[in-house]
C-alpha cells in the first residue's frame, strides 16, 4: 500500500500586484513544514509539484532543508493540473456582475466606509462568487470553469497514481482548491458548493495523506498542520 501526501503551498501574498508569490510569513511555514518533515525522517520515492509560483517555492525551500540536512529528496516533477483554480482572476472580471447582488454590495460599501475591512470583505465576496461559480450560476468567458477545473485535477491524480509504485511515498506540493478537489474524489463528495467550500478549510502547509492500493485511493488524514504554532497559521 502506497502513501501520498498533498502539501498546500505556504502563505502567498494576498491583495499584491502579484498573489503567486509568498509572503515572508509563507518563506518561514515552508522552512518549518522541511524541518518537521526532516525530524520525521520522512524519506519520498517521488515528488510532484503544480506549475504555480507559490507551490514551486515552497517545495524548494522544503528540499533545502532537505539538502542541508543530508536527506534525500527527489527532484520535483512537475504536472500542470495541479495548478489552482482560475476563481481569483474570475471573480475580478465577474465584479460588476456580483455588485447586483444586495449583500455584495453592503460588503463592498463596508469596505469604502471602512478600508480595514479590505481583507475580511473582500475574502466574503470570494466565497460567495465561488458558492455561485461552482453552481455554475456564473460564467467567465475566456476563464477555466469551475467544471473544465474539476475535470483537470481528476486527470492529474490520475497520472500521480498511474506512476506510484506499490509501497511507495509521495509528497504532492499544490494548492487548497486542488486539494479539496482530490479530497472529494475520494469521499466521492459531488456537492460542489461543499468541494468549493472545503478549500477555505485548508490551511498553509497544511498536508492531507491518502492511502493508495491498486484501484482503491482512500484519506487518511486531512489538513494536518503539526509543525506551526498559531501564530503561523494563515489561510490564504
Amino acid at each position: 500500500m502506497s502513501k501520498i501526501y498533498f502539501f498546500r503551498h505556504a502563505q502567498a501574498s494576498y491583495l499584491a500586484d502579484n498573489y503567486d508569490k509568498l509572503s515572508e510569513k509563507g518563506e518561514l511555514q515552508s522552512a518549518e513544514l522541511g524541518k518537521y518533515l526532516v525530524d520525521k525522517k520522512m524519506k519520498f520515492d517521488k515528488i510532484f509539484v503544480g506549475p504555480l509560483e507559490r507551490q514551486k517555492h515552497t517545495c524548494a525551500i522544503v528540499s533545502d532543508i532537505f539538502s542541508q540536512n543530508n536527506m534525500p529528496f527527489p527532484a520535483p516533477v512537475s504536472i500542470q493540473e495541479l495548478k489552482e483554480h482560475s476563481g481569483t482572476e474570475a471573480v475580478k472580471m465577474a465584479y460588476p456582475q456580483l455588485l447586483k447582488n444586495e449583500q455584495v454590495q453592503k460588503w463592498q460599501q463596508d469596505i469604502e466606509a471602512n478600508p480595514t475591512l479590505m481583507r475580511r470583505n473582500t475574502l466574503l465576496i470570494f466565497q460567495y462568487f465561488m458558492n455561485e461559480w461552482s453552481l455554475e450560476n456564473i460564467k467567465i468567458e475566456g476563464v477555466e470553469s469551475w467544471r473544465e477545473f474539476r475535470f483537470a485535477v481528476k486527470k492529474g491524480l490520475d497520472t500521480i497514481l498511474q506512476n506510484t509504485g506499490k509501497g511507495e511515498t509521495i509528497g504532492v506540493f499544490t494548492s487548497g482548491g486542488t486539494i479539496a478537489s482530490i479530497t472529494a474524489e475520494a469521499l466521492n463528495v459531488t456537492d460542489e458548493t461543499r468541494v468549493a467550500a472545503m478549500n477555505f478549510s485548508i490551511r498553509n502547509t497544511s498536508f492531507s495523506s491518502f492511502l493508495f492500493s491498486k484501484n482503491n485511493f482512500n484519506l487518511l488524514s486531512f489538513n494536518e498542520l503539526p509543525h506551526l504554532t498559531d501564530d503561523m497559521i494563515t489561510f490564504v
